[in-house]
């Protein structure tokens, strides 16, 4: 199982102590974040590590799904940069966040709907050109986010995105997904590991509440899922439970 770690975990440590952190503790993997401090992460930084590198696109003040154009645009723009660092960090999958509703838009809801799915028709072929598959996340439960349904998603990535998605096991619990509703789709290449009890989106620390992960790893073997694994937690404390629990359930 390729199992990596999101920088979200050690957020705002220098990169180079992230790269040495995750071979320290013998992972193969690391998902960067490319928002500030490592927006302008280079292939220099990470080429001396013998890891595997996946992007998470920037997150704050982002609305590919905004009704005010400039935003919209801008937005857009930030995903594509994204493609480009992963193309620059030798990174195949791109992590993105669908669009949200604005508040001043809650009455013209299929406007948002349709800006969205042109936005990430747009970034789609973006991520084509670029040479990396984007993999749409499914969101946790908020008022006003896009696609915290899972179905609906694995509907809209299937028959009119043909590009990837990043299941959030977490968001989904947080959704009541069960584990055989989050693996119906096919278009599965990545996915986000955290834990919680259902009632909000936490990104605890894997084993500490009620995500079966045994089941998840069971479902993962079953279908030889060989894409990564990423622990995305809010501490390094956490990040080490993680691990030390993946190695209890013999994952790592």
């Amino acid at each position: 199982m390729k199992i990596s770690v999101s920088t979200l975990g050690m957020y705002p440590a220098k990169i180079e102590n992230i790269l040495d952190f995750v071979t320290r503790n013998k992972l193969e993997y690391l998902e960067i974040i490319t928002e500030y401090p490592y927006k302008f992460v280079s292939y220099d930084d990470v080429s001396s590590y013998d890891l595997g590198i996946s992007v998470h696109a920037p997150m704050s003040d982002i609305n590919i799904a905004s009704h005010v154009d400039k935003i919209r645009d801008a937005s857009n723009a930030e995903m594509v940069s994204a493609f480009k660092k992963a193309n620059e960090l030798g990174a195949d999958r791109v992590t993105i966040h669908p669009g949200s509703i604005p508040v001043m838009a809650l009455k013209f809801t299929d406007k948002i709907l349709e800006y969205n799915i042109n936005s990430l028709k747009y970034l789609q072929s973006q991520a084509e050109e670029y040479g990396v598959m984007m993999c749409v996340e499914n969101m946790p439960l908020l008022e006003r986010l896009l696609y915290t349904n899972i179905e609906a998603l694995f509907d809209l990535v299937d028959n009119e995105l043909h590009s990837g998605i990043t299941l959030d096991v977490g968001h989904a619990h947080n959704n009541g997904f069960s584990v055989d509703e989050m693996f119906k789709s096919d278009s599965i290449h990545h996915i986000h590991l955290s834990d919680n009890d259902g009632s909000y989106d936490m990104h605890d620390a894997l084993g500490t509440h009620n995500i079966d992960f045994g089941s998840i790893f069971k479902t993962l073997e079953e279908k030889k899922y060989d894409d990564i694994c990423v622990i995305e937690v809010y501490t390094v404390h956490q990040i080490l439970k993680s691990i030390d629990y993946l190695k209890e359930i013999n994952v790592l």
